[in-house]
């Protein structure tokens, strides 16, 4: 009995080293495996100081009389590179303009300082580190008059000038621009946060159609089309349509809402994980599809609040297949979805305003597949807080190859408040675009 226990003592030792020496053998490649998984940075690139008067005059002779010495800025709220075009070329758009908060009272109030300001689409090259505009393409309303930043209704914030003391007028033909895509044909569409709206823009820049929630009664100089389901006119303050992208045969569009409705009620959409993507046929301008993405947990970018959660941006990769931008304003990470086994909800009673009793946005992650729900499949591919000098609020991502994305950041305009006399305060924060190497190639539709 003691030969045998020490021969089962000498087996269990054997063991354990062998088990150790592998061990030690395979930690240095899993180290290994989880640096190379973090992109490489291939070039960055800064727009250099243009005063806001200066870009906007040279689209709109005398249209800002007084910029109040802001830059431009804010030109990744949306990024799109073009399949195809050379790797540098990329279209951007910024917001609304610059804007701001001030305490009036016991009121905060949402002020314009620039409020001729008008949205422009570029075309950007960078070289040498310096984001350069080699075309501005002045976005019009159907007349022919320049579109404005300012908010749409009384179900946007209420707009003031610089000070908070006098209201603005409200401006159907304003776009808050919070994404960018461009056509095989050379048109665009934009996503924009009033409203949500989708809109269609020609190659001149005159908005064709501007797709709005059902029931949106909105009296903008284009046409109008309440074909966006009418739940989304719930969506929360300042967080409504933030993605776009496009198909490569233009077919369709993919729009991510970034944060989830406020629906039923107000404490259950902040409280909520529950965001929707929703697919529309570009031709008939009419949704075909709405999908379920689940946001991470807040406490896996530093916060404790589910409400900082945001999408960011979405390209296309195949017909099942996004790649899409979740982040805070402090960290971003990138995720491979895959819609193949995705639920579609249009049309059920997740996507019905009336269905308050049981709303998709009250749903635990947890309980989605006892509602038959089947949200967006997510695959991390990057976590871009672990990119040495990765700036704040990422909001630009576009694929330039299957190896290769862009992230930009939007700076708001780089000004960080104002002095006394109504001058901005630079804050020298400037915007930026990087291009990123992936460890792994993405799976594009050839």
């Amino acid at each position: 009995m003691n030969r045998q226990k020490r021969s089962l003592f000498l087996i269990l030792s054997l063991v354990g080293l062998v088990i150790t020496t592998a061990i030690s053998l395979l930690l240095p490649q899993l180290s290994m495996a989880q640096e190379s998984a973090i992109p490489a940075i291939v070039s960055r690139a800064s727009l250099p100081n243009i005063a806001i008067k200066d870009a906007i005059n040279r689209v709109w002779a005398g249209l800002v009389p007084d910029d109040r010495d802001l830059r431009l800025g804010g030109l990744f709220s949306g990024i799109y590179h073009v399949p195809g075009t050379p790797d540098n070329e990329f279209w951007a758009t910024a917001d609304r303009g610059p804007n701001g908060q001030v305490r009036v009272g016991n009121e905060t109030r949402r002020t314009f300082p620039v409020p001729e300001y008008s949205p422009v689409i570029y075309k950007l090259r960078t070289a040498n580190n310096v984001i350069n505009i080699t075309e501005e393409i002045p976005i019009k309303t159907r007349s022919g008059k320049p579109i404005t930043g300012l908010s749409n209704t009384s179900s946007d914030e209420i707009p003031y000038t610089v000070d908070g003391q006098t209201r603005l007028d409200f401006n159907p033909n304003g776009l808050d621009i919070e994404g960018i895509t461009r056509l095989p044909d050379g048109t665009f569409w934009l996503c924009d946060e009033y409203s949500p709206s989708v809109t269609h823009v020609d190659r001149n820049g005159t908005t064709v159609q501007r797709l709005v929630p059902a029931g949106l009664n909105l009296a903008a100089d284009t046409e109008v089309k309440g074909n966006i389901p009418a739940i989304y006119s719930f969506r929360r303050s300042n967080r409504g349509f933030e993605a776009i992208t496009s198909s490569k045969d233009g077919a369709k569009l993919f729009v991510g809402l970034q944060s989830p409705l406020e629906f039923p009620t107000r404490a259950i959409g902040r409280a909520s994980r529950m965001t929707r993507i929703l697919v529309i046929d570009s031709q008939t301008q009419r949704p075909t599809a709405e999908y379920v993405y689940v946001f991470d947990l807040a406490t896996g970018y530093g916060e404790t609040d589910p409400g900082e959660m945001k999408l960011g941006d979405v390209d296309f990769v195949n017909s099942s297949t996004l790649l899409m931008l979740e982040r805070t304003d402090k960290i971003a990470k990138i995720y491979q979805l895959d819609l193949s086994r995705a639920t579609n909800i249009l049309g059920t009673k997740w996507s019905d305003p009336q269905n308050t009793q049981n709303s998709l946005e009250a749903l635990t992650p947890e309980q989605l597949a006892s509602n038959g729900i089947t949200p967006a499949g997510k695959t991390a591919i990057a976590d871009l807080s672990q990119i040495p000098g990765m700036m704040d609020k990422i909001e630009g991502l576009t694929i330039i190859n299957d190896r290769t994305i862009a992230v930009g950041n939007d700076n708001d305009f780089g000004f960080s408040g104002f002095t006394a006399q109504g001058r901005a305060i630079n804050n020298n924060l400037p915007t930026t675009v990087l291009t990123l190497r992936l460890a792994r190639p993405l799976p594009l539709e050839k």
